[in-house]
């Protein structure tokens, strides 16, 4: 049997982020109705965590046709170099376990499947209205989280925070033409660009939280992304405490990884702060936001199922 080869040329030209959104629901849905399964392992190959990371992550659904193993690397000498990041997804048949396909997405796949997750979390908790939004971070998902936002809650102003003002800018140069009418532009200072936000998505690499919860006024969202294994973190314990609603895409993951596994190691915050999982809000289940006044954040680590939701439109919509 042959295995199909999906290169990222293949996968760029005919998926989008678009293309992903009710399909990452359903994996939302189906992993918090425990009807999906996704396994996680993170390696950290080089002398120190900061220099790199490789999450391998497993996903599978009850009764679905294939089964999928992702292997997901970040260097940080790709991101100095401008070279996009490794990557692979397999893909398995679920009744012989044979395999099927290799999509060679290198992290392509990986960063729309995030940019889904993202427009899911700004149409169930973002507000009705978005006026001006706050970008932390300056990398490839930065890009994508801006267009999925927009895509579902239009905005006038985007303001952009990053350690390094040129990465900033180039970030604005790559925005500009793909957000129409929209003003951008740079914000050396954090707490500025949260106050003035009406949404707030953080897509660093922060090791300390950067996003404190004194700056958080009632009414906005946080999509917080970058913080996704247990040395990161981007927002404080009082940002995850004041939420009205804090909602991750798995309770367990979320328990040993980034912002929420952190402030519980250390006290900070009790797994009751915890109001629920993505799957619960799409389904019903558990309400999204309620109330024009409430502080709302999500919080994603990633899930095998999403995965596994993504490689299945890849396979369709690149089909010969």
């Amino acid at each position: 049997m042959s295995i199909r080869l999906i290169d990222v040329f293949t996968l760029q030209e005919r998926v989008t982020f678009k293309d992903l959104i009710e399909p990452v629901g359903q994996a939302y849905k189906d992993f918090s109705a425990s009807l999906a399964e996704s396994g996680l392992i993170t390696m950290f190959p080089g002398a120190s965590p900061d220099l790199g990371d490789v999450y391998v992550k497993t996903g599978s659904v009850r009764g679905g046709e294939i089964f999928v193993v992702k292997v997901s690397p970040w260097f940080a000498l790709n991101v100095a170099q401008g070279q996009p990041q490794g990557g692979i997804i397999a893909v398995f048949d679920s009744k012989t376990g044979y395999p099927l396909a290799i999509i060679d997405d290198k992290h392509y796949l990986s960063d729309i499947r995030t940019a889904a997750a993202g427009a899911l979390a700004a149409r169930f908790l973002a507000p009705d209205a978005v006026r001006c939004v706050a970008l932390f971070g300056t990398g490839i998902q930065a890009f994508w989280q801006a267009l999925a936002l927009h895509h579902e809650r239009p905005f006038q102003e985007l303001v952009i925070w990053g350690r390094s003002e040129t990465n900033a800018r180039e970030l604005m140069r790559r925005l500009s033409p793909k957000l129409a009418g929209v003003s951008i532009r740079f914000e050396p200072s954090a707490e500025v660009a949260v106050r003035k936000a009406d949404v707030v998505i953080t897509v660093t690499s922060a090791r300390e939280p950067i996003i404190k919860g004194a700056w958080l006024r009632p009414g906005q969202h946080v999509t917080a992304i970058g913080a996704d294994d247990g040395t990161k973190c981007e927002l404080d314990a009082l940002c995850l405490t004041r939420a009205s609603r804090l909602i991750v895409d798995s309770r367990e993951s979320a328990k040993s990884n980034g912002d929420v596994g952190r402030h519980l190691a250390t006290g900070a915050i009790e797994t009751s702060h915890i109001h629920g999982e993505m799957g619960e809000v799409l389904s019903g289940a558990l309400a999204g936001r309620s109330s024009p006044m409430e502080i709302t954040v999500a919080k994603f680590i990633g899930l095998g199922a999403v995965d596994l939701a993504a490689a299945e439109v890849a396979l369709k919509l690149t089909a010969p």
